[in-house]
């Protein structure tokens, strides 16, 4: 049973969210949640004021200032990625990793190509990236079998928001809308 228990708490660690728009709030809610600091990255967003709801109604807020892209890169334990592919350069490449944690553990659930595969790969073999999670890949629907055959990877054929519960939110968002356009 121990030669299996190799895995990481959560709690205490720091989560660095690049992208800081709706799905990134929601991500560092969960976070929160977990017991980790959380810092963002994003363009656009300054601060948020996350607010976290209980079962039982009670809320809290928590008041989140975005920090430098480098910052993410240097202070983070876990990285995730929740922004939208704007060029052909890949936003974390093997410059990006080289300034990362030793045992950093990355998640891609945002857009293939974000990041370079084949600097992850580098970088999950060197030991310089502990794990990684990846929702999307630069070859949709297909990835690199480097990255198959890697056994701190975990792939999913993006479904990040493949749950019924998730598919009524957006189909009510879509409705809402269009009800809106025609009003």
């Amino acid at each position: 049973k121990k030669a299996y228990a190799k895995g990481t708490e959560l709690k205490g660690k720091t989560l660095g969210i690049i992208g800081f728009g709706r799905i990134g709030q929601e991500v560092a809610k969960r976070a929160i949640g977990l017991g980790m600091r959380v810092i963002a990255n994003d363009k656009f967003i300054k601060n948020a004021n996350v607010e976290l709801n209980f079962f039982d109604g009670q809320t809290t807020n928590f008041d989140i200032k975005t920090v430098s892209f480098d910052d993410i890169l240097k202070e983070s334990d876990y990285i995730t990625l929740h922004i939208p592919k704007l060029s052909d350069k890949a936003v974390i490449g093997d410059e990006e990793i080289e300034m990362m944690k030793d045992g950093v553990g990355i998640v891609n659930a945002a857009r293939g190509g974000i990041i370079d595969e084949n600097a992850l790969i580098n970088g999950l073999e060197n030991g310089k990236i502990s794990s990684a999670g990846l929702d999307v890949f630069e070859n949709e629907p297909i990835p690199q079998i480097k990255l198959l055959m890697q056994s701190n990877v975990s792939l999913t054929p993006h479904i990040g928001a493949a749950t019924n519960e998730a598919q009524d939110r957006i189909g009510k968002e879509l409705a809402d809308k269009i009800i809106s356009y025609f009003n």
